[in-house]
């Protein structure tokens, strides 16, 4: 699949570290589940020798564990592709007068916000964009959509600087250009 680019998105192009940015809590998240699993399969060991239930082979764990650990690999790769994929259809664009976002794979959603609706942009980063050096500007407005889809994420720092400083040229110029059409 080819990137969705732009003007816009390859003079400040994304990271090619966003999709391992967005795979990070996926892989946590497993290895979490893998030890809740382990922690659990030695519980029930435990209570089934005691109580003399049933005799749980070593073999019968392990294979349950080698069956665990495959499903949290795999679901973890295609997690990663599908990050992979996001970041191809990824869309972002600054035109005369609107800030274009395109996102999301199966269910796109675009925002189109008027630069003179635009009341600031900000950088900022969450504890893995600090960890990998990504950025993320975000764009706020009056509209409710702003504060969760306007903002362009996983971008290093050159391109976040760059993409907030043109943002607020252009807001500042439609601002002054609308201030000497209503006097």
């Amino acid at each position: 699949m080819q990137l969705a680019m732009s003007k816009t998105r390859e003079q400040f192009p994304l990271s090619e570290k966003k999709p391992l940015k967005k795979t990070i809590p996926s892989i946590l998240s497993a290895i979490a589940i893998l030890f809740i699993f382990i922690f659990l399969g030695w519980l029930l060991r435990l209570a089934f020798l005691e109580l003399n239930w049933i005799t749980l082979s070593l073999n019968t764990l392990f294979l349950w564990g080698i069956l665990i650990v495959l499903l949290l690999i795999i679901s973890c790769f295609l997690v990663y592709k599908y990050q992979v994929w996001y970041f191809q259809v990824y869309f972002y664009d600054l035109t005369d007068d609107f800030i274009i976002i395109r996102k999301r794979v199966f269910t796109p959603r675009e925002i189109t916000i008027p630069y003179e609706r635009v009341q600031d942009v900000y950088i900022d980063q969450d504890l893995l964009d600090r960890i990998l050096g990504l950025y993320d500007v975000h764009l706020s407005s009056a509209t409710v959509s702003s504060g969760i889809e306007a903002h362009i994420d996983g971008v290093e720092k050159a391109a976040a600087d760059g993409l907030r400083k043109i943002i607020l040229e252009k807001v500042s110029e439609k601002i002054k250009k609308g201030r000497g059409q209503n006097t």
